[in-house]
């Protein structure tokens, strides 16, 4: 009953505050004072006299006329209209509900001698990027860049804090236009909090040297460059944050940053043991984790820049699992159970340098260099049992290992690129290194056995002593000749690449007499050395002008494949490939707001030496596997055509996507299955096998009133695939096809109210060719919801939930689980400090259960997760500078 009243009165008093809202039209023209000419593009936006708020804003069209429409609560406000070069005009209006400018003539800036009005536009375009001003958008109070991020028109922030803009992800985050920990791009956006930025800019991702040359992007990914105030470039800010909580969970954070102009440098630090984001290496499991690190970036001069990052990672993963596995075999199918407990340790230090300087105007240098150490250690327990169809009991099998892991990598990168003449011409130099090492001490026990059966158990008591070496080196160079008025170029490349691969790995088992690890064990042991060596000559025919760029590509490798196998000297094997690809991609940009994209390519894999080589692998007993040397080459040949558009004058956008791919030569498993259920497996190409793909995504924002907003997000994708594969010895088709639609609703009360939800469905359906297969459907419901309601002026109160719903889990596993987070918190010292009290997994129904079908198996798994748990946590923000913030309305 009081849910029910609360939700009325809700209600009610929206619909109050919408009904006092004034409904106002405002039309007009703009253009240029000196020559009348109208101004497209240009941006028009209506503030709050009060508070500077933004009410509405939208643009100009070819013509130079705006219609600016919506509802407001105040009776006045001030018009602004801004062109990139010129004076901002501004001028104090009652608002009506239909208002008729006078013509608006706009000064060049070049033309002034007085102070130009400072005001900051809400949204600008220049050429293919987007900025945008974070005092436009409202959020919560204290609000990380993150939760600014998720309030830009087409942006979208999954769970992880991966972030995607129009369906193309971002992968670099950048502050001030420098690296940030680029390991780990939710540092920024994570740490740092929106009333330090000045502005944040989207555009495509490139190279330093890409960036130089003035070439197109050369990848479909997006950058995030987050502008700092001029106030907090000469100060510091940053977080403190500690919460304790009952059975022993705790949380601990905190990050300094002291910026000054050309200099920055950054600390954080975090750990917990309650699977907080990002600060491990995996997801399930219980997770205990630290993490810390020092950014440092500083601008040498005018043409030179330093950046130098080192992080380090220590996180402890326990994680228990059962799992059920239905094998699919024509006449004989047979199942297995298994329960596993792992306790695995990763550590991490990495490193990362890059210089960049400019030698005149036309030489630019970049160098990068990484270092990562990587050492670990596991312990892994698994008892599994394995049933004919007839219930009845084949094998069963235990396994107890450890494992200690020591490995290392070294990265350098290097591009010089020269421009030559005024046309865009360039050579470009690009060489690459990497060196890696991995020693490896394993002890593993393990007993097989078979029942009803005469084949000989399999017990082993082993230390296996593993040494790996891989050093590759990468050049290139790149000619750039113009043709055409920096329309139409021809770029020739030539590409070498060397790869050498030694490993040694030596298997010794228990003597019982000498009780040590002492018995060389010849089957199991190798001692080889692979080889990989490429040519690649190419050419590339480029087109560009301000609306279309356009490009193909040829190219001709010439690889060598060579595996010397030191213990089987009779196994060597040598393979040649000389391989003809190709690559075409179009790109028009409609108008400001929508592009199309087209690409069509013929892609080529090689086989792997494991492939290649007829050694025969026993380290699994249960499948034992052995190469093919007449293994060919996989074609891949791949066609896409995508479609972006976004009008922020209406709010809304939209992106699709069409994808379709044929592989010919695919190298697939072909395997045998004796009595014992025991595989014997080996690699054979096929042809046809195929996938196509189709994605939608459109968002639309309403503003319903001057308080209060709502934006709806709807998606899906479609997903049919054909893969031809050997089960038993028997060749059979499987097409599976998939379908994921999903809804998303935001709404927003002022600071007083806000929720995010979503719900999405994953469908599949399976079908197999062979009569003796059954076809398989599965589908998946996902619902998440997310609220911050301010009770009073200080105290939130926040809920995250997250339901699931798989009907097909088998009746062994749970198939449904509810999460619930909830808490409340303080602000206090001025809104620099905040006390919070969360209670994670409410209704302590939290599960991690999931089932998959692949072309020969379906399983489902249940996992070991974080239960119902309290936590008390104190935070603290500081900013040397930061100014008295206005108490919220």
């Amino acid at each position: 009953m009081k849910k029910s009243m609360l939700i009325l009165y809700f209600l009610l008093f929206a619909a109050t505050t919408m009904a006092q809202n004034i409904a106002f039209e405002i039309k007009g023209a703009v253009s240029g004072v000196m020559d009348s000419i109208p101004l497209e593009s240009a941006t028009i936006y209506l503030q709050n006299n009060k508070d500077n708020s933004l009410i509405k804003y939208t643009t100009s069209n070819r013509k130079g006329e705006f219609t600016l429409s919506g509802n407001t609560a105040y009776k006045e406000a001030t018009l602004f209209v801004s062109y990139v070069g010129s004076k901002t005009f501004s001028k104090k209006i009652s608002l009506q509900s239909k208002i008729s400018l006078k013509p608006i003539y706009l000064e060049n800036s070049s033309m002034l001698d007085a102070v130009m009005i400072e005001s900051t536009l809400p949204v600008t375009i220049k050429q293919d990027t987007l900025e945008f001003d974070p005092k436009s958008f409202k959020t919560k109070r204290n609000a990380s860049v993150e939760d600014f991020i998720k309030k830009l028109p087409g942006v979208q922030v999954d769970f992880d804090g991966n972030i995607t803009v129009n369906g193309v992800r971002v992968n670099k985050i950048l502050v001030n236009g420098r690296p940030f920990f680029p390991n780990d791009p939710t540092m920024a956006t994570q740490n740092l909090t929106k009333e330090i930025i000045e502005k944040l800019q989207i555009t495509d991702s490139k190279s330093n040297s890409e960036i130089f040359t003035g070439e197109m992007a050369s990848g479909d990914a997006k950058t995030i460059n987050l502008v700092i105030k001029e106030e907090n470039n000469k100060g510091a800010f940053g977080k403190l944050s500690a919460g304790m909580g009952d059975t022993g969970r705790y949380e601990l954070a905190g990050n300094y940053n002291r910026f000054n102009n050309q200099r920055n440098l950054s600390f954080m630090g975090t750990g917990n043991n309650i699977n907080a984001p990002n600060v491990g290496f995996g997801t399930k499991g219980i997770r205990t984790s630290q993490k810390m690190g020092v950014s440092y970036n500083e601008d040498l001069g005018k043409f030179s820049s330093l950046s130098v990052n080192y992080m380090y990672a220590d996180a402890e993963l326990e994680n228990r699992k059962t799992q059920f596995t239905e094998y699919i075999v024509p006449e004989a199918p047979y199942f297995s159970n298994l329960s596993n407990r792992s306790i695995t340790e990763n550590r991490s230090h990495n490193i990362d340098l890059e210089y960049q300087t400019l030698l005149g105007e036309t030489f630019h240098l970049n160098l990068q260099s990484s270092f990562a150490s990587l050492p670990s250690e596991s312990n892994y327990n698994s008892n599994a049992e394995t049933f004919d169809e007839f219930d009845e009991l084949i094998n069963t099998s235990t396994v107890n290992s450890t494992d200690k892991v020591a490995q290392k990598e070294f990265r350098n990168t290097l591009h010089l690129t020269k421009k030559i003449g005024e046309q865009g011409a360039f050579v470009k130099l690009t060489l690459n290194q990497n060196l890696r090492n991995l020693d490896s001490d394993a002890f593993v026990a393990s007993e097989l056995l078979f029942l009803n059966s005469n084949s000989d158990d399999i017990l082993r008591n082993q230390f296996t002593d593993t040494d790996d070496m891989n050093l590759s080196f990468d050049t290139g160079i790149t000619f750039r000749v113009p043709i055409f008025k920096k329309k139409i170029f021809v770029d020739v490349n030539y590409n070498y690449f060397s790869q050498k691969d030694e490993s040694d790995k030596a298997v010794f088992d228990f003597n019982s007499n000498q009780q040590t690890f002492s018995d060389f064990n010849n089957m199991l042991s190798s001692d080889f050395t692979n080889r990989n060596i490429a040519s690649v000559p190419s050419v590339k025919f480029n087109y560009r002008n301000k609306k279309i760029n356009a490009f193909f590509n040829l190219d001709y490798t010439f690889r060598t494949l060579e595996n010397e196998d030191q213990l089987r000297p009779e196994l060597n094997i040598k393979r040649s490939f000389d391989i003809f690809t190709y690559s075409g991609g179009f790109r028009y940009r409609v108008n400001r707001r929508s592009v199309f994209n087209a690409g069509v390519q013929l892609s080529n894999m090689i086989p792997s030496l494991s492939q290649l080589q007829t050694f025969t692998d026993v380290t699994d007993p249960l499948n034992i596997v052995r190469g093919n040397p007449n293994l060919q080459p996989q074609n891949r040949y791949a066609f896409h055509v995508d479609y972006r558009t976004n009008n922020f004058k209406k709010g809304y956008g939209l992106f699709g996507k069409l994808k379709m791919t044929l592989d010919n030569n695919r190298v697939v498993s072909r395997y045998t299955i004796n009595d014992d259920l025991v595989r014997e497996t080996t690699f054979v190409n096929i042809d046809g096998n195929y996938n196509y793909y189709g994605y939608v995504d459109v968002y639309k924002q309403l503003k319903l009133s001057e308080s209060s907003a709502m934006r709806i997000r709807l998606n899906g994708s479609v997903n049919h695939s054909k893969r031809i594969n050997f089960n038993n010895d028997i060749r059979y088709d499987v097409k599976t096809t998939m379908y994921t639609p999903s809804l998303g609703v935001d709404f927003e009360w002022q600071q007083y109210f806000d929720i995010n939800a979503d719900y999405n469905l994953n469908f599949s359906q399976t079908r197999y060719s062979l009569d003796g297969f059954n076809d398989e459907e599965i589908t998946m419901h996902e619902l998440n919801l997310f609220s911050e309601i301010q009770i009073f002026e200080r105290l939130y109160w926040e809920n995250r939930v997250r339901y699931l719903y798989n009907p097909n889990v088998s009746g062994d596993f749970d198939n449904y689980a509810w999460s619930w987070n909830s808490g409340v918190s303080y602000s206090f010292w001025d809104d620099t400090a905040s006390v919070s009290l969360r209670m994670y997994d409410v209704l302590d129904q939290n599960i991690n259960t999931r089932r998959i079908v692949t072309t020969d198996f379906i399983q489902n798994t249940q996992s070991l997760v974080l239960q119902r748990f309290f936590m008390l946590t104190f935070d603290w923000r500081f900013n040397s500078l930061k100014k008295k913030l206005p108490k919220p309305k």
